[in-house]
């Protein structure tokens, strides 16, 4: 009985990797792998699975496969032929080891036609096509061989392994050179040494070629065969030992200094196979020094994979005495490695030096040590985390003291780091430090008298900051904003709410109390309660301990003058009065606006005994609160809207005080702000049931006039031709309360209808103008820079607020294109910004998005192509072109993630950009070659089209084709042919329903 094997998948060429979803040829042989797919079973080794008879068309193609193709098939279907009935083939099923025994076996029979099939095996696996002659004869001319197949490369630059699948390909060729030498160990020893020597043979002249296929993939056939032979190491077996040496000293120790970065990373994680069954191997610890050589690599992925192998070997006993001697010769370039990037390179590289200093402490200096420790601090979790494994190695683990004691060290080095950031500082040490959460010690500290614990101020304010930073992540597992991390997991520590809420809830009002002078501890203070689990103060009698709270928060928010701290308190009362209704709140809200109205009165009032600039001030302060409480607190019915808007027409036409002094610059600022938020919570309070029909008409009459009055101001500033501070942020407000009221215009009700306010153009072309002469005030190189991190800041904000009047569908998403053509060269500051709008606008639109785009392409097409323009000579060639080019690339990125989805914007597009180009065809004399370059832009998008699309889009444009090929000189056929090709639909393959 013979057996040939065969595949059922189709998919077993070597280029089969690379075939294009639409490249299909039906062809017999679909039908016949069809037919086996349909018809086989899978079973235990060598069971028969089918009785019935396989035609002659699938003999001749069982004849014709490869060894490469039989090793590589995704399901091992072999056919099994009777010596005494040949038309009685079967199909069974076999491992990979048993295609390595019949190999042998045909060895055995044939040693040099299987020989053959094994150079073809390697030749093959290169990505020629070149076939070894079946009569070739021993010796072997391996020059010639490869030289020959030289000759047959469809692609040298693309070849199995460096496709998208290759780590399969590696693995199924690792598995049957495996299976190949185990069933070949137990031949006769002449014959395995043929073998075995003519194998490495053609694979070390492989590797050694200046042709980089062969060389890739000679190196990585020669390595699986010597981790192999290592792992079949025999003390008796001195054949496989010289092999073995030669191979290492002739191939690996060449290759692993190769040119090719893949070639150098295939030597390093084979070596380190190796060197991971010691002694089982062939080579002695001292060959370490590779990995540490490595270190020094260009290759990120090399350099990573010596780090691998070296964390992973120092835990042996034999290699670590190596190891730790070889990390001091090498330890500048470790510690290059760990300031370099912050990346798993650092990470590893700084846990190694401090693994090799708890054994060696003499490798480190105090200042290199202070040095790294500085890393705490660094973005990246994992090597913050790392640098405090080597602070509190450093401490004797900081075991043995009091607390006190110990969160000294802990002060004293976040103070001198002078990092703001207590978040990121906790964060790093919140696996690996308990203190950062013994938050009934940091109490204790804090309640007492700081100078019995020798703590000054500021290290009371670093204890304060960290306590919070503490509690905040163990509540919410949040990880610090500028922090990143391979683990997504954001999970809180499971009863460390009420455990934290227990602890700080009754000393939080004396703590307020007690630091009630020091602006940043309070403002961290009151922060606190937002992490508070207020199931605590309902259970137990607890609402009094509430009731001291609030009245710490009346006592530190009225006449404070701190916006931070008025944020961070108004946030934590609108929070405790979300989850706690309470009247203390109310009464706290009245209070304020009528401190505010008191104010506004006095500055009217001239009798006043009392100097105008102190009720200025008090003003600023009252006005102040109001501002930011009218931000979290719906202020409706103390009526403020149309006072304060009053107050701010009248100080923007005058820009004085009532009283006559000079208008504080804050002043506008916060009656802007407020005027805002009010007008916003006027519209989240329309609701049909709140009103009768009177009542309804008479709200949105004075919705109406107090959106007009605003708007007045806003355009007044925005459009005054001055570039006032406070016209970024009127920008901003205009454009957000034209998404509020455009989303009315759809409502049934005529008189919240009434209220829907679609800008004009003129107010549109206000908002562009005053966005494009800030747009483009500073080169992107400039706007990059940190001394204009304020004004890219003010851009990013207009930016982004007037991109929400197009995404949002306030107004068609063409009006944008005008700053959407310099997506591709401001790609660097607001790159982001245009993508997530242009994203949303094919959202909310995708005919309108498909106009947007062709607009945003013409736009500079035109400007290239104009008549009288510079570049206009050679205009395909022009840094212009190149850049409307690039644009182009990138706005099909958007489109690429869902062809389907976005299907009608794509054709909606390509129809668009054809009838541009060919509008002229119809007029006399009309010059063909004025916009046919616009073909190539439109190519751009070709690839998004799906195959049943191109079909129409095609017939669309011969239509027009047809028509100006008479009138087309030699380049312009080039665009029209190009075009053409890229819209053609390809062959495709018939399948059958079954398949």
């Amino acid at each position: 009985m013979s057996y040939i094997t065969i595949e059922s998948d189709e998919n077993d060429s070597p280029a089969a990797d690379q075939m294009d979803f639409e490249i299909k040829e039906h062809s017999s042989t679909a039908q016949i792998d069809e037919q086996v797919v349909n018809d086989e079973q899978v079973v235990d080794d060598g069971q028969v699975v089918d009785d019935e008879p396989v035609g002659d068309t699938t003999k001749e193609l069982v004849m014709n496969k490869t060894l490469l193709q039989m090793v590589l098939s995704k399901k091992q279907v072999h056919l099994v032929s009777n010596f005494v009935s040949p038309l009685d083939i079967r199909i069974i099923v076999f491992p990979i080891q048993n295609l390595a025994q019949r190999w042998v076996t045909f060895y055995l029979e044939s040693p040099t036609a299987a020989l053959v099939s094994l150079l073809q095996f390697v030749v093959e696996a290169s990505g020629s096509q070149y076939q070894i002659p079946e009569d070739t004869l021993m010796p072997f001319s391996y020059s010639d061989i490869i030289s020959n197949s030289l000759l047959h490369f469809p692609n040298t630059c693309i070849y199995p392994l460096i496709r998208k699948p290759a780590d399969v390909f590696e693995q199924k060729v690792g598995a049957f050179l495996k299976a190949l030498l185990l069933v070949a160990n137990e031949i006769p020893l002449e014959l395995y040494n043929i073998f075995l020597t003519e194998m490495t043979n053609f694979v070390l002249v492989c590797s050694d070629s200046s042709t980089r296929t062969f060389r890739h993939t000679g190196t990585m056939i020669g390595l699986k065969i010597m981790t192999i032979l290592s792992d079949l190491k025999s003390s008796d077996d001195e054949v496989a030992k010289t092999v073995w040496m030669g191979m290492f000293n002739s191939m690996f120790q060449v290759r692993r200094q190769d040119i090719v970065n893949e070639i150098r990373l295939l030597c390093l994680y084979e070596l380190g196979q190796w060197l991971s069954r010691y002694p089982q191997c062939y080579i002695q610890p001292p060959s370490l020094r590779i990995f540490y050589e490595s270190l020094k690599n260009g290759s990120g992925e090399v350099r990573q994979c010596s780090m691998d192998n070296i964390s992973v070997l120092c835990r042996k006993d034999e290699f670590l005495p190596q190891c730790v001697a070889l990390a001091t010769e090498f330890r500048e370039i470790l510690l290059d490695l760990c300031v370099d990037k912050e990346d798993e390179i650092a990470e590893k590289s700084l846990r190694l030096l401090t693994d090799f200093y708890k054994f060696a402490p003499e490798m480190l200096s105090d200042g290199v040590c202070q040095l790294l420790e500085q890393l705490i601090m660094a973005a990246n979790r994992g090597l913050a985390q790392a640098a405090v494994d080597l602070f509190i190695l450093r401490r004797n683990g900081l075991e043995g003291e009091s607390f006190s004691q110990r969160i000294q060290h802990l002060l004293q080095f976040f103070v001198e780091s002078e990092h703001e950031q207590a978040d990121h500082f906790v964060d790093s040490l919140f696996n690996n430090c308990e203190m950062v959460l013994d938050w009934n010690s940091m109490i204790a500290v804090l309640m007492e008298n700081p100078r019995c614990q020798q703590l000054s101020d500021i290290y009371c304010s670093s204890l304060i900051a960290i306590l919070l930073a503490g509690v905040k992540q163990a509540t919410t597992g949040e990880i610090p904003p500028g922090r990143y991390t391979n683990d997504l997991k954001r999970e809180p520590i499971r009863g460390a709410q009420e455990i934290a809420t227990k602890l700080l809830a009754p000393v939080l009002p004396e703590l307020l109390q007690k630091y009630a002078n020091r602006i940043e501890d309070i403002e961290r203070l009151l922060e606190l309660p937002k992490y508070f689990c207020l199931e605590y103060y309902r259970v137990g009698n607890r609402m009094e301990q509430l009731s001291e709270l609030l009245e710490q928060f009346d006592i530190i928010l009225f006449n404070q003058t701190s916006t931070t701290l008025l944020q961070t308190g108004v946030q934590t009362l609108a929070f405790l009065n979300r989850m706690i209704p309470n009247s203390h709140t109310k009464h706290f809200l009245n209070s304020a606006v009528t401190n505010y109205k008191m104010a506004w009165q006095r500055m009217q009032d001239s009798d006043s005994a009392e100097s105008p600039q102190n009720w200025s001030n008090r003003l600023l302060v009252t006005l102040r609160l109001v501002t930011i409480l009218s931000g979290h607190f719906d202020l409706t019915e103390w009526q403020l809207t149309e006072p304060l808007l009053f107050s701010l027409k009248r100080l923007v036409s005058g820009r004085r005080m009532p009283d006559g002094t000079d208008l504080p610059p804050e002043a506008l600022s916060l009656y802007l702000k407020a005027s805002f938020c009010c007008l916003g919570w006027d519209m989240e309070n329309l609701k049909e049931t709140a009103f009768g029909d009177e009542g309804l008409e008479e709200y949105c009459a004075a919705l109406n006039q107090n959106l007009e009055d605003y708007l007045f101001v806003t355009f007044s500033l925005v459009g005054s031709g001055n570039t006032e501070p406070l016209a970024y942020p009127c920008f901003s407000y205009t454009c957000d309360l034209f998404v509020l009221h455009g989303n009315l215009c759809g409502s049934a009700n005529p008189s919240i209808r009434s209220v829907a306010h679609v800008p004009s153009g003129n107010e549109v072309d206000i908002l562009e103008v005053f966005l494009m002469k800030n747009f483009l005030e500073l080169s992107p190189a400039d706007l990059m820079k940190e001394s204009n991190s304020d004004q890219l800041q003010r851009i990013r904000a207009i930016l982004t607020s007037y991109l929400k009047l197009v995404c949002l569908g306030v107004m068609p998403s063409m009006r944008a294109y005008k700053f959407y053509k310099y997506y591709v060269k401001y790609h660097a500051p607001f790159g982001d910004v245009m993508r997530c709008s242009l994203e949303l606008a094919l959202q909310v639109n995708p005919v309108h998005f498909a106009m947007t785009l062709l607009h945003t392409c013409l736009l500079p097409y035109m400007e290239i192509f104009a008549d009288g323009n510079a570049a206009g000579q050679m205009p395909v060639r022009s840094p212009e072109f190149s850049e409307l080019m690039e644009l182009a690339n990138r706005l099909s990125k958007i489109l690429i993630p869902n062809p389907m989805e976005y299907r009608e914007c794509v054709i909606g597009f390509h129809r668009s950009g054809i009838m541009f180009v060919f509008e002229a065809t119809q007029k006399q004399n009309a010059v063909a070659s004025k916009k046919l370059p616009f073909l190539r832009v439109l190519k751009v998008f070709a690839p998004l089209l799906l195959a049943q699309d191109k079909v129409g889009i095609l017939t669309y444009f011969q239509r027009f084709e047809q028509l100006v090929i008479p009138k087309c000189n030699r380049k312009d056929l080039k665009y029209l042919k190009d075009y053409r090709t890229a819209i053609s639909p390809r062959k495709t393959k018939c399948y059958s329903p079954a398949t």
